[in-house]
């Protein structure tokens, strides 16, 4: 009986809706409008004609038959959701569905590709014009700011070659993660996504080999964190960099004390960004190697889904 009810989509709607009004954790009513207005017109008719992920290691041929299932594309989607917003697991999921665990996880795996490559084509890198245009008064100060920068980090499950766990082993997290460098314009929204690389990987590196530094034009201001010692590359492209000053006397001048809680004030929304991204709990606790070869795209979605939250900066 309790699985009859969570897959009847009517009902799970009307549950979401009523969680809203109770708690932010499990879901908002922007997800739901999310949910509503991706499957009428945007993914529901391109996902009538996907083929299903059947595993890394079978043949092209046999990858690209269609998947025998009885779930409608609609609930498939809403299970998609609920494992990225409420992290559910996928034995919990496919209960709930009354499939098994394995369809499930093609399901999911299908679903973030698909999302990946119809996302990524309504976030593209902005023009200056266009972060100009949306700049808010608070930011007026930093002429052409075109980007505020920080990494974050995700737990990994420990993987069992050695090189592979060096190169993941976080010092900072003491834990193998994977590492993403995140940049946003200034009225909040993730203009830039790296993909995961090894938790050991410097911000400097992270940056060098993401690729962020062609999206630059001459001109740009880049924000970040001292961490991000990155001043002679955006030199090279004739950009500038704003970093809180380095102590360099025996206390701070009064001007480098403004200039420092001046940038820490603005830089707080990336921050505040990244703290959404994490709201959606697939990330809490350890990220199973089986989904590693989707990280880069599973955390590259999530993250043009908070574009489509409410502006972080008025």
């Amino acid at each position: 009986m309790l699985n009859f009810f969570f897959c009847q989509r009517e009902i799970i709607v009307i549950g979401l809706m009523t969680n809203y009004c109770n708690s932010y954790y499990h879901v908002t009513f922007l997800h739901f409008i999310i949910f509503s207005t991706c499957n009428s017109s945007f993914l529901l008719p391109k996902a009538q004609n996907m083929r299903y992920w059947n595993g890394s290691s079978t043949p092209e041929f046999d990858r690209q038959r269609p998947l025998q299932t009885c779930v409608p594309l609609i609930d498939q989607f809403l299970a998609v959701l609920m494992r990225l917003k409420v992290g559910l697991f996928v034995h919990d999921i496919a209960d709930r569905f009354l499939i098994s665990t394995s369809t499930f996880s093609n399901i999911f795996v299908t679903w973030i590709c698909l999302m990946y490559e119809e996302l990524s084509i309504i976030n593209r890198y902005p023009s200056r014009d266009l972060v100009n245009q949306t700049m808010p008064s608070s930011f007026k100060k930093f002429k052409n700011l075109r980007v505020i920068l920080d990494c974050t980090e995700i737990y990994i499950q420990r993987p069992s070659n050695l090189i592979t766990q060096n190169l993941t082993f976080s010092n900072y997290k003491q834990h193998n993660t994977l590492k993403f460098l995140i940049g946003i314009t200034p009225s909040g929204v993730i203009s830039f996504v790296s993909d995961a690389w090894g938790g050991r990987i410097s911000d400097r590196q992270l940056v060098i080999k993401s690729g962020f530094l062609d999206m630059l034009e001459p001109g740009d201001n880049i924000m970040a964190d001292k961490g991000f010692t990155i001043s002679d590359l955006l030199k090279e492209r004739k950009c500038t960099l704003n970093i809180p000053p380095f102590k360099t006397k025996d206390q701070f001048s009064v001007e480098e004390v403004f200039n420092t809680q001046e940038i820490a004030k603005l830089r707080i929304h990336v921050e505040r960004k990244i703290g959404r991204v994490k709201d959606f709990h697939i990330f809490d606790g350890v990220m199973p190697l089986s989904l590693a070869p989707v990280a880069s795209k599973c955390f590259k979605v999530v993250c043009w889904l908070t574009n489509l939250d409410i502006p972080i900066v008025d």
